[in-house]
C-alpha cells in the first residue's frame, strides 16, 4: 500500500546498506525464536539502474535456494510488474545478507506469445507462491477498474492461467473489495491442493473498515487447484483485531490482513498463519501473526453481505508473535516498518525452518526495506 509510514521515534536514520543484529527482549517469543534482522535503506537499493523496493510479497524455492518477491509499485518507479529473484543469506546468527539475482516483468496478455508488460495501474502485485510445478501464483489488489485478481504465471512470467473470484467480489456501487484493500494474502496448503486467498479489509457490503473500538471482517477464499481456472469452494470469516492506538490529530490509522501461510510445517497445531499489519500516524506499525483454525468456522459462500447475515462462526485464532511501535508491548527489540510479506525459508543446520518477513517501503525516504528471520520451535 503506498501511504503506510512506518519509522517509530528515535529509530536511528541508516545511510546505505545496514545490518541490524535484535534479539529478544528476553521474555518468551511463543513458538518463534528471533535471529536478526536485515536493513536497506529506501534509496541503497539498487539493481542496475533500477531502484528495488515496495516489497509486498515473498516465496522461497527449496529447491534453487532462491526467493521470489513482488513489488507493488504500480507504475510510478519504471514499468509495474516487477518480480524479483533474491538471495537471502540466513543463518542461526540472523541475515547475513539480501541481493537481487534476477529481475522479470509479468505478462499481461495470456493469448499473445511472450511477456507483454502491463501499463500504468494495470496491476498492483501484493503477494507471490511458488506452487509444486514451478509456477508462479500472483494476486493483484487492483486493476484500473480497482478490480482484484488471483493469475498464474510462468517462471519466465508469462500468464498461463487464473483464479475465479467469488462473485462477493465483484465491484459495483457499494459492493465487492474496496479501493487498494483487495486480494493482499495467498498461500497454498495440502502439497499446494489448495490455494487460501484472503482481502486486507471487509468487502464493501460485509461491514466496516477497522477503526479503535473494533476489527474489520475479512474473507478467507479456500481454492481446489486441480482445475485451469478454479473457483472458490469455501469462505470463512476472519476478523482482525481493533487498531492498536489512538492516531495524532485526528490522522490516519489502519489495520489488516497483509500474508498468509501455511502452518503445517513450523506451527502444525494450526492450519494458517496471518499477519496483521496496522499502521497509526505519530505512532507507527503493530504487526500480529495469528495461528487460524478453520475446522469450526462457518462456509459462508452462500452469503452476500456478512453485515445482514444470521450468526457466523469466524475462524479461531490465537497470537503467536507481535512486533509493535510500542516496545513495552513487543516481543522484539526491532521496531517494526510496513510489514508485508511472509515465507517459511530454508532449514538451519539444526533442522529448524525459518520465518522469514520483509517490508514494502513505499520508496519513501522515511522508510527501509528490513527483512526478519525468525526459527520456529516445533513443526517438521
Amino acid at each position: 500500500m503506498v501511504w503506510k509510514l512506518a519509522i517509530a521515534a528515535g529509530v536511528a536514520v541508516l545511510i546505505g546498506l545496514g545490518v541490524w543484529l535484535l534479539w529478544p527482549t528476553g521474555e518468551d517469543p511463543g513458538p518463534f525464536e528471533f535471529l536478526g534482522a536485515y536493513d536497506i535503506a529506501t534509496d541503497a537499493w539498487q539493481y542496475g539502474e533500477i531502484r528495488v523496493g515496495e516489497i509486498s510479497g515473498l516465496a522461497y524455492d527449496g529447491e534453487t535456494g532462491a526467493f521470489f518477491a513482488v513489488s507493488d509499485n504500480r507504475g510510478e518507479e519504471g514499468t509495474p510488474g516487477k518480480l524479483y529473484t533474491l538471495a537471502i543469506y540466513v543463518t542461526e546468527d540472523g541475515i547475513g545478507n539480501v541481493a537481487v539475482k534476477d529481475l522479470l516483468l509479468l505478462d499481461r496478455a495470456a493469448s499473445e506469445p511472450g511477456v507483454q508488460p502491463y501499463e500504468a495501474n494495470e496491476i498492483d502485485a501484493e503477494e507471490v507462491v511458488l506452487a509444486p510445478d514451478g509456477s508462479l501464483i500472483v494476486s493483484s489488489e487492483r486493476d484500473l477498474a480497482d478490480r482484484p485478481w488471483i493469475r498464474r504465471f510462468s517462471q519466465d512470467g508469462e500468464w498461463i492461467g487464473g483464479y475465479q473470484l467469488p462473485t462477493q467480489f465483484t465491484v459495483a456501487e457499494d459492493h465487492g473489495v474496496r479501493s487498494n484493500l483487495g486480494i493482499e494474502a495467498l498461500c497454498l496448503a495440502d502439497a499446494g491442493a489448495t490455494l487460501f486467498a484472503a482481502n486486507e479489509q471487509a468487502l464493501a457490503q460485509d461491514g466496516p473498515l477497522a477503526d479503535v473500538e473494533e476489527g474489520t471482517r475479512v474473507r478467507i477464499l479456500r481454492f481446489e487447484t486441480g482445475t485451469q481456472t478454479p473457483s472458490a469452494i469455501a469462505q470463512y470469516v476472519y476478523e482482525t483485531e481493533r487498531i492498536f492506538a489512538v492516531p495524532a490529530d485526528g490522522g490516519y490509522a489502519d489495520n489488516g490482513v497483509t500474508a498468509m501461510i501455511d502452518a503445517s510445517g513450523i506451527a502444525p497445531e494450526f492450519d494458517l498463519i496471518v499477519m496483521e499489519r496496522a499502521y497509526v500516524a505519530g505512532v507507527g506499525n503493530d504487526v500480529k501473526l495469528f495461528g487460524v483454525r478453520l475446522e469450526n468456522a462457518t462456509d459462508v459462500s452462500g452469503l452476500d453481505s456478512l453485515a445482514a447475515s444470521a450468526f457466523v462462526q469466524p475462524v479461531e485464532k490465537t497470537l503467536l508473535l507481535r512486533i509493535s511501535a510500542l516496545a513495552e508491548h513487543s516481543d522484539v527489540e526491532v521496531a517494526p516498518d510496513n510489514l508485508e510479506a511472509m515465507t517459511v525459508g530454508p532449514r538451519l543446520p539444526d533442522g529448524r525452518r525459518t520465518l522469514l518477513l520483509a517490508s514494502d517501503n513505499n520508496f519513501n525516504a522515511s522508510q527501509r526495506n528490513l527483512f526478519l528471520a525468525f526459527a520456529a520451535r516445533r513443526g517438521r
